[in-house]
């Protein structure tokens, strides 16, 4: 999140907000302050900014696992002719860049799947219950505890893969269940602490998934090569400490618990959310929420979004690696770059989807339907391309880059059709399509390896292609055809009970 500009707009804006009754609510932010050094800096701002640090953290704990793994196990590359690079193999196409860092296990592409999917084994059963829980508890405290957990679950990692892969399973499913409960607790979060106006560039602080990718696979593959692949897991529990102490400082449920946020600022959040969201705590219309037509293609489209991008986390480096032929080093830096342009395209494209709302150039349902092309129909389209570039690895990274850059775009399509939907339970929304759309953790780098299995060459990867733009594609049609921003009757069932 860029800190000039949103503290800029903070300071001098005067901004007309308007409720969801339709009421105008105009408010004067350059008094809404927090005081920091000579700045003055609204405390949502520094929520965002935790928002961001928080999906970071998560996603770092999420994809060390898919650099470490190569450095972990015993090549089993079986490279086409053509993609022996020069300079960067040997004769016997066995990477240069991948010298033994510590022990070396006999995993086969099936146990390798496994290990890589395992997290998102728990990721997905825990992402059910998560809305609901970080509506009843506090988002705040579930992050906080949930990341506790991993921070101690990631730190057992190395004696638990020296064990048995079996033990790694088992940490990296715990690690996957307590980071389930993460993205639907920030979804409860956002619904609490953003205006309307603002709701864009809030959904774009998710978009610290990306850095996290952008920095760890380098990082990891850097820390590999000079201390061994434990390191692999080591630097990410030093962050992983660190985040908690700065968490627990900055961040709370809503702006009512806050302990340094002004009055006039609580006041400016909740006169210009209105009535859509409640302070009142109640369960989950489950049986509405099943019941509703625009809740389940919201999960086709979520579904589509997340085998894309878990196609580029865990796919892509072992691609670059054993079959177009880069170090681990160069695998993880390359592999990143799509990852560091998503995060700036989704960061632009949360400013430009609010200036689109608050100026009224275009309505919330052309802003969502509108930008499904760019968050899923193009970065289909460039996916199914990578079949033809050969091993023209140039080529290769701009296909793949473009790709994960335009899919930014996804901060104004999947990422925020919950709140649009229900923003009193987008957490629990939230939640399920995480789980539903989860499974793509497990199922691509399973239908990857069935692939892969009896040859790792081009022809057997451009299958993988093909299936992950078919399923970016198909999945934007159906929203655009079926799919909905309007709030839900639902969304008030607590204020309609009270009534």
């Amino acid at each position: 999140m860029s800190s000039a500009a949103p503290i800029e707009q903070f300071e001098q804006e005067d901004l007309l907000n308007k409720d969801q009754a339709g009421n105008s609510v105009a408010i004067v932010r350059n008094q809404e302050k927090f005081r920091f050094g000579r700045s003055r800096i609204p405390v949502r701002f520094w929520i965002g900014v935790m928002v961001f640090c928080t999906t970071y953290i998560n996603y770092a704990t999420r994809v060390n696992m898919a650099i470490a793994i190569i450095s972990m196990t015993k090549g089993k590359s079986k490279k086409t002719p053509e993609c022996l690079l020069d300079d960067i193999t040997t004769s016997s196409g066995t990477p240069k860049g991948l010298p033994d860092y510590g022990p070396r296990y006999d995993w086969d592409e099936h146990i390798q799947g496994i290990i890589l999917g395992s997290y998102f084994w728990g990721y997905t059963i825990f992402s059910l219950p998560a809305g609901a829980i970080s509506e009843l508890w506090g988002p705040a405290r579930v992050i906080f505890w949930t990341t506790i957990v991993s921070l101690i679950l990631n730190s057992v990692c190395v004696p638990a893969a020296m064990g048995h892969y079996g033990l790694l399973v088992a940490c990296r499913f715990l690690i996957g269940s307590a980071g389930g409960l993460v993205y639907p607790a920030l979804q409860v979060l956002i619904a609490k602490w953003s205006p309307p106006a603002e709701k864009g560039r809030f959904v774009a602080a998710l978009m610290g998934n990306t850095l996290a990718t952008c920095v760890t696979w380098p990082l990891v593959g850097v820390v590999i090569t000079n201390l061994g692949w434990g390191w692999g897991f080591h630097i990410i529990t030093i962050q992983l400490v660190a985040f908690c102490i700065i968490f627990y400082i900055v961040c709370a449920d809503s702006p009512d618990e806050h302990t340094w946020i002004s009055e006039r600022e609580v006041a400016f959040i909740k006169e210009a959310q209105g009535a859509s969201v409640t302070k009142k705590k109640h369960a989950p219309p489950y049986k509405q929420i099943f019941l509703s037509f625009p809740f389940w293609i919201l999960n086709i489209l979520h579904f589509g979004n997340l085998w894309g991008l878990y196609l580029q986390l865990q796919s892509v480096p072992k691609f670059m690696a054993e079959v177009i032929g880069f170090s681990l080093k160069e695998a993880g830096i390359l592999g990143a770059l799509p990852h560091l342009t998503r995060m700036i395209f989704g960061m632009a494209y949360g400013f430009i989807g609010d200036k689109l709302k608050r100026n009224k150039i275009m309505s919330p349902k052309a802003i969502r339907k509108s930008f499904i092309l760019a968050s899923h129909i193009i970065p289909g389209i460039l996916m199914i391309c990578v079949i033809f570039i050969g091993c023209n690895w140039v080529p290769l990274i701009v296909l793949l880059t473009l790709s994960m850059a335009i899919n930014g775009a996804a901060v104004l399509t999947n990422l925020q059709n919950p709140q649009d939907l229900a923003p009193n339970f987008a957490g629990s929304i939230f939640g399920i399509i995480s789980c539903i759309g989860g499974t793509t953790g497990f199922l691509v780098p399973a239908i990857t390896g069935a692939f892969i299995h009896n040859n790792n060459g081009l022809k057997e990867w451009s299958y993988t292609f093909i299936l992950g733009g078919c399923v970016y594609i198909g999945t934007g049609i159906i929203f655009i055809l079926f799919g909905s921003v309007e709030e839900q009757p639902w969304n008030r069932i607590a204020d309609t009970e009270n009534n």
